[in-house]
């Protein structure tokens, strides 16, 4: 049994290999493809090869990642979701469209294998002559970082958004968040506000403004829809207007980030938390910003957010350069919240202490002061001793 599972291992880290070097040299493999595309730092877009769409924007593609390298998004008519979001599963989809007619869910799709095969040929590797070590793993995961973080140095130094540019575009505090029982100070603190301005964006959104580590630019936001959900489409519009068609749809989303921002490389809160984690040696890991709002009301400033159940390398990455040695993990409480729990402890065992607090309410933002004193405090100042 062992041995089957370390062959699975090393399997995977061969195709994660295969996937870097595609995406190393991904603009060859989209002249290759002959499709036309757009790029910027952070992501490239076309219309959409696999369904033949004409959006030319309809396609993200994330050469350095946004989940992991090379995932990608069909905007339109979801293709990821049939052929997978990694990018041998773009290469899959296009295939499944060039040599068996593929254009809608039951049509003829190419095998894993045969895109394996193109992507093998396309980087002129052997798989069965790879070998993986895991110091390489570890050395190429590192290096993905690296390079990302000066990407967003250099990105830095030409773009930004002050946060006094931020707290003059909204309306702040957000009385959408006060009328669910956070505070003004809080709203204020982290400069919550709503974007009325139809030309932006994030109109008709309550903007949560995610600064860099130096608390001195926006270096990207999320939105929060004002409206809730119509029950005849699902999407999250202005009632009075008519439901969105089906491919855009996907711009009435309950949340959405500004179309620059990769939140899996980020953490929520770093900048107001990082001063009390290298102090109490203690990191707090919640789901959303909202989680975070409500500990600082509580007085406790160690908090992250990770944007949702999942942590990245990238986040990993900041969590492991703060000095932390503690780790309490407060995801949701619920299935997908316990599943997350649990993966970001198996991933952290080596490196913190792991605690996993019960809290009785679905999610801290819903916590009261004195749920929080009784089922949260006295965990942390035990390690805080």
């Amino acid at each position: 049994m062992k041995t089957m599972k370390r062959s699975r291992s090393i399997d995977q880290a061969k195709l994660k290999i295969i996937c870097d070097l595609v995406c190393d040299n991904i603009e060859n493999l989209l002249d290759v493809f002959g499709i036309e595309y757009k790029t910027n730092p952070k992501m490239i877009t076309m219309s959409c090869p696999i369904h033949n769409g004409d959006n030319v924007s309809a396609i993200n593609i994330y050469p350095d990642g946004e989940h992991y390298r090379g995932n990608w998004i069909c905007r339109t008519h979801g293709c990821e979701k049939i052929f997978k979001g990694s990018i041998l599963g773009f290469i899959r989809g296009v295939l499944s469209n060039r040599n068996y007619g593929w254009n809608k869910p039951g049509d003829n799709q190419c095998s894993f294998q045969e895109a394996l095969d193109f992507a093998l040929s396309f980087t002129k590797q052997d798989l069965s002559k790879l070998k993986v070590s895991k110091s390489d793993i570890e050395k190429k995961s590192f290096a993905n970082v690296v390079h990302y973080i000066n990407n967003e140095k250099q990105n830095k130094q030409s773009s930004g958004i002050t946060r006094d540019a931020v707290q003059k575009s909204l309306d702040i505090p957000a009385q959408y968040y006060i009328d669910r029982g956070y505070s003004k100070e809080i709203l204020i603190k982290y400069d919550v506000g709503l974007c009325s301005n139809p030309n932006k964006e994030m109109y008709n959104r309550i903007v949560v403004p995610i600064y860099n580590n130096d608390y001195t630019n926006m270096i990207g936001c999320t939105g929060r829809s004002i409206f809730e959900k119509c029950s005849n489409c699902k999407s999250f519009h202005d009632p009075q207007n008519d439901c969105p068609n089906h491919e855009s749809a996907w711009k009435f989303s309950k949340w959405k980030h500004n179309i620059d921002f990769k939140s899996q490389n980020h953490l929520y809160n770093f900048w107001f938390a990082k001063d009390y984690i290298l102090k109490t040696s203690t990191v707090i890991i919640v789901e959303s910003p909202g989680n975070v709002w409500r500990l600082e009301e509580n007085g406790i400033h160690n908090s992250v957010a990770i944007f949702g159940s999942s942590l990245s390398d990238r986040q990993k990455f900041f969590l492991d350069s703060s000095g932390a040695m503690n780790l309490v993990i407060l995801t949701d409480n619920d299935e997908a919240g316990f599943a997350a729990a649990q993966k970001i402890k198996e991933r952290c065992s080596h490196t913190y202490r792991i605690y996993i607090p019960k809290i009785s309410k679905p999610d801290i933002g819903e916590m009261t002061t004195e749920e929080i004193n009784t089922e949260i405090k006295p965990i942390l100042e035990k390690l805080y001793d």
